[in-house]
């Protein structure tokens, strides 16, 4: 019976200690720290964030909360927040590639089935859907090449030169 008491006395003070609800509840509050402004070089970061982890910008933007456009907008005025974004983007292409290749590869792993039932596994090769992509990825390269050697300095004398010869 002594053991039975001492557990009983060891196990009451410990009840005691802490009591329901009360301090736990402030001690979270405390250890989160104070709320932190969405500011707009917060949201610029936590907008990069959700772009590394989902790869489309629309839905980027949705879950920072933050409009389309105004994205756009500081990506046209920032040079460093357009130098991530496109890090980020090139980071985005070679993770694609990388998984196109190794569907081109190694085939994708298919379920077949009989009467409803799963029976096994079939590994089919389809290529049309890697081309498909990768051809995506190089038009939208050469646009954007196209794009910027369209502005460049070097584009404008020629065009000087070609007007007076007309």
């Amino acid at each position: 019976m002594d053991v039975q008491e001492a557990s009983q006395s060891s196990a009451g003070p410990t009840e005691a200690v802490v009591p329901a609800g009360g301090p736990s509840e402030s001690l979270a509050r405390v250890l989160r720290g104070p709320v932190k402004r969405r500011t707009p070089p917060r949201l610029r970061v936590f907008f990069l964030r959700q772009l590394r982890l989902c790869g489309e910008v629309s839905l980027a933007a949705k879950r920072t909360g933050v409009p389309l456009s105004t994205v756009y907008r500081w990506r046209e005025r920032d040079p460093k927040f357009r130098e991530r974004w496109d890090a980020i983007q090139l980071q985005r292409r070679d993770i694609i590639e990388d998984r196109l290749m190794a569907i081109v590869r190694e085939g994708e792993l298919r379920s077949v089935y009989h009467k409803g039932v799963d029976v096994g596994w079939r590994r089919t090769f389809t290529h049309l859907a890697s081309i498909r992509v990768l051809d995506y990825f190089n038009r939208r390269a050469g646009e954007k090449m196209s794009h910027n050697v369209s502005r460049s300095e070097a584009a404008e004398p020629a065009k000087e030169a070609g007007g007076s010869v007309a």
